[in-house]
C-alpha cells in the first residue's frame, strides 16, 4: 500500500460495494479502515456468492473491503454505540451508506458525529441524492446509475433487452470518486481545520459518466447512435472477428493513421479507393469498409492479428477475457493487476504515488477479526470487554 494517508483512521459503517470500496481506496493510500459490521450477520455482502463458488474467497466482499480491520458492533444497543463513538472521537472520516432512517435509528447522522467530532469528515453515499422522492429509497449499481442514468438504454438495439454490466461500474467508480472527494476534504482541513459533510449517490455517479450524452440531448445534438457491428457510422472505431471466433477492436480516430492500418491489414489497394479516400469519404461509405473489413480480419486468427498490429501506429486493443487480463504482461508490469497476500489476483485502485505500484496487499477482514485488538487501542480493557461481549453488544 502507500503512504499518503498515513495517520489517517477511517471508520466504516457501510455494506455492499459502493461506499466500502471508498474505504479500500483509502487503505490502498495507507489510511488506517475500520470497517465495523453489525453483530448480526455482518456486511451483506460476505453472503453474497457467484453461482458455482463454494471457495474460502469471495469476491464480492473482497473487492471492495480487503486492507481494512473489520470489527463487530451492535449499534442497536448503547453500549455497542458506545463504542463506536468512542472511535469517531479519534477518526478523521467516518463512511456510511445507511439510508436516512436508519443513520437517524442509530444515531449516526453528521449532526451527531460532528457535534463530538468536529474535524470529522463524514462521507455518505446514497441511492438517489439527499432531496426529493428518493432520497430514501436504496439503490443498486445496476438500476441506479445504469440504467435511471441512460447507459443501458444507450447500449440496446431497438427492440432488444438493455444489456447487462460487465461488473460494479457505478459502484466502483462511486467508490474511488467519493475517495477523491474525501481526500480533498481532508486537504482543506488540514488548512482550515475545518471537517466536512462529503456526498455521492450512485444515481450522481450514472449522470456523470453520461454527462457527454446528457449535454448532448440539452443543446439538440445528435447522440452517439446505437448501432449494429455492420450498420456502424464509424467503422475504423468498430470490432471485428477474427477467424477462430475472436475480437479486436479498432478505434482511429485519427485520419493520418489510415495509410498505418491499410499497411498493417495488407490492403494497399484502399488506398486507391475512390469510397475510402479521405476521411469525409470513409464516413459516408461506413457499411462498404465494415463489409470489407470483415472479410480482412476474417482471414486470420485472433493471435496473429496481435501480433500484427502491435506495431500500429493508431489505437487498439484485443478483446481479452480475464484470463488473459491477469496474465498480461503491461497490466502485470505497471501494477495494474496484483497478488494480494499470495491468495488471489485483483486489479488495484485506479491511481499511483511517486512512480510505483501500490505494493503488499492485504485480505478484506474475517467477521470480527479485529474486535479485541481495535477496542484495546481505544481503553477497553480486559472486564469491560467480557462484558460487552455477554451483553452481545460486540463479537
Amino acid at each position: 500500500m502507500y503512504d499518503v494517508m498515513n495517520g489517517v483512521r477511517v471508520i466504516e459503517v457501510a455494506e455492499h460495494t459502493f461506499v466500502p470500496a471508498a474505504g479500500m481506496v483509502l487503505a490502498d493510500w495507507g489510511a488506517d479502515v475500520i470497517k465495523v459490521e453489525r453483530a448480526q450477520g455482518g456486511d451483506a455482502a460476505r453472503h453474497m456468492k457467484l453461482p458455482g463458488a463454494d471457495g474460502a474467497i469471495n469476491p464480492f466482499f473482497e473487492a471492495a473491503n480487503r486492507g481494512k480491520r473489520g470489527i463487530a458492533l451492535d449499534l442497536t444497543q448503547p453500549a455497542g454505540r458506545e463504542q463506536l463513538y468512542r472511535l469517531i472521537d479519534g477518526a478523521d472520516v467516518f463512511l456510511t451508506n445507511l439510508r436516512a432512517d436508519a443513520r437517524q435509528k442509530l444515531g449516526i447522522e453528521a449532526a451527531d458525529l460532528m457535534a463530538r467530532n468536529p474535524r470529522l469528515i463524514y462521507a455518505r453515499g446514497t441511492g438517489y441524492g439527499l432531496r426529493g422522492a428518493l432520497a430514501n429509497d436504496g439503490g443498486f449499481d445496476y438500476p441506479s446509475a445504469w440504467c435511471r442514468a441512460g447507459a443501458a438504454n444507450g447500449q440496446a438495439l431497438p427492440g432488444d433487452m438493455p444489456p447487462r454490466q460487465p461488473g460494479s461500474i457505478g459502484d466502483l467508480t462511486g467508490g474511488v470518486t467519493l475517495a477523491g472527494a474525501i481526500a480533498a476534504a481532508l486537504f482543506r482541513r488540514e488548512r482550515t481545520g475545518q471537517g466536512a459533510v462529503v456526498d455521492n449517490a450512485l444515481y450522481m455517479v450514472g449522470t456523470y459518466l453520461m454527462s457527454q450524452s446528457l449535454l448532448a440531448t440539452s443543446i439538440g445534438a445528435p447522440t452517439i447512435p446505437v448501432q449494429s457491428q455492420a450498420d456502424s457510422d464509424f467503422a475504423l472505431a468498430n470490432n471485428y472477428r477474427t477467424r477462430d471466433g475472436r475480437w479486436i477492436s479498432l478505434c482511429l480516430l485519427m485520419d493520418k493513421w489510415w495509410p498505418d492500418f491499410v499497411a498493417h491489414v495488407e490492403r494497399p489497394d484502399l488506398l486507391e479507393d475512390s469510397r475510402f479516400v479521405d476521411i469525409r469519404a470513409r464516413h459516408i461509405n461506413s457499411r462498404a469498409l465494415i463489409a470489407v473489413l470483415n472479410d480482412v480480419f476474417a482471414g486470420r486468427d485472433y493471435a496473429d492479428w496481435c501480433t500484427r498490429l502491435a506495431s500500429l501506429e493508431g489505437v487498439w486493443a484485443p478483446v481479452q477475457n480475464p484470463t488473459e487480463v491477469l496474465a498480461d504482461a503491461q497490466a502485470l508490469e505497471n501494477g495494474f493487476v496484483s497478488p494480494v497476500a499470495d491468495r488471489y489476483m485483483t486489479g488495484v485502485s485506479p491511481a499511483q504515488f511517486d512512480e510505483r505500484p501500490v505494493g503488499e496487499l492485504r485480505m478484506g477482514p474475517g467477521f470480527g477479526q479485529h474486535t479485541d485488538e481495535v477496542l484495546r487501542e481505544i481503553g477497553i480493557g480486559e472486564s469491560e470487554l467480557m462484558s460487552l461481549r455477554k451483553l452481545g453488544a460486540v463479537k
